[in-house]
């Protein structure tokens, strides 16, 4: 067993999600921006079958998805609760492997992307275990995968929503014309519809008839079981800030604004767009580096009211859903998200 006076840090990186290899990237870049100085970090795999391999190998990007080879060099381990405030991942397998000591961790960085990861599954198994980990708590990671659910919570604190309406996938097939023209009421066409339990930009697509909605809705059934429709914003500016934590203190990020060649910023082009010339960033093998490679603009110049209002929105909602109570109702003003 390693000494104990050293902090250890297990990244917890892949996933069962569609955006899989997404959270890879993300893992590898948190994993590399760690201190070494101040803490021993190692991935943890999490395969697209939910197995949890480890091995030295897992550092560099090209063992992913793995060889026979490189497999072969992994150990399949799970999670001991026998210990509680102490993360100890055991081998699994017999034989060779289980002469591979057990792995001790002191928290975990999740570096997911999407279901599986990001919706409270990790979240409660390191509740359970007494074990520190990033990002928000369980209650809150499960409110804020559902985009229905958000939309609920975000009404009662009075943050300005676009309508919406849900559609559920039914064993009986696709729902009629006339159906979905009864939800449109309010929301209108175009219309944007999208899976209402994965990632931000996952499945997302523009309808202008009711025909184009209901077509896209096969592919959104086949990745959830549900879909979210909302009006199209033309014009649409999009935000992006992070909330964090530190010694009671909250603090917001600096304000990202993504920048999209086109009308949509969908998966494709958030994560697979390679870079550009206007600030996007390529890998050393010219690859997508996810959302290193979208082109956009840090900290734009924007009036102080909307910055102010910006960063408060950013704060009401995953604190009351983590702790359950919130500072009360935000004033009512306009914007478009």
């Amino acid at each position: 067993m390693p000494g104990r006076n050293e902090t250890r840090v297990a990244v917890f990186l892949g996933g069962r999600s569609p955006e899989h290899d997404v959270s890879v990237i993300t893992g590898l870049q948190a994993l590399k921006a760690i201190d070494q100085d101040r803490f021993v970090a190692f991935p943890v795999y999490v395969t697209p079958r939910g197995e949890w391999l480890v091995g030295e190998s897992l550092s560099e990007r090209r063992s992913y998805l793995p060889d026979a080879r490189t497999r072969g060099e992994l150990a399949e381990v799970t999670l001991s609760l026998g210990e509680p405030g102490r993360g100890v991942l055991v081998p699994k397998r017999s034989g060779l492997f289980s002469r591979r000591p057990p792995l001790e961790f002191d928290a975990a960085v999740l570096a997911f992307h999407g279901l599986g990861g990001e919706d409270g599954q990790f979240q409660g198994l390191f509740e359970t275990a007494n074990l520190p980990y990033t990002g928000m708590r369980t209650l809150a990671s499960a409110v804020f995968m559902d985009k229905a659910a958000t939309k609920r919570l975000l009404r009662g604190l009075d943050i300005p929503l676009l309508p919406y309406a849900v559609v559920s996938r039914t064993a009986g097939g696709l729902p009629s014309e006339d159906a979905l023209r009864r939800l449109l009421d309010g929301i209108g066409l175009p219309c944007i519809v999208k899976p209402v339990h994965l990632g931000s930009s996952i499945g997302v697509g523009k309808a202008d008839t009711v025909e184009e909605m209901r077509a896209l809705l096969p592919t959104i059934f086949r990745l959830d079981n549900q879909a979210l429709l909302e009006p199209f914003v033309p014009n649409l500016v999009e935000y992006n800030l992070a909330v964090t934590r530190l010694g009671g203190a909250v603090r917001t990020s600096a304000i990202e604004c993504p920048k999209r060649a086109e009308e949509l910023l969908d998966f494709r082009q958030k994560y697979l767009s390679g870079g550009s010339d206007k600030g996007g960033v390529k890998g050393e093998t010219g690859d997508s580096q996810g959302m290193l490679s979208l082109t956009r603009e840090i900290n734009p110049a924007l009036p102080a009211e909307l910055e102010a209002n910006l960063r408060r929105w950013a704060l009401h909602g995953p604190l009351i859903a983590a702790d359950r109570r919130g500072p009360g109702p935000a004033p009512r003003e306009p914007i478009a998200r």
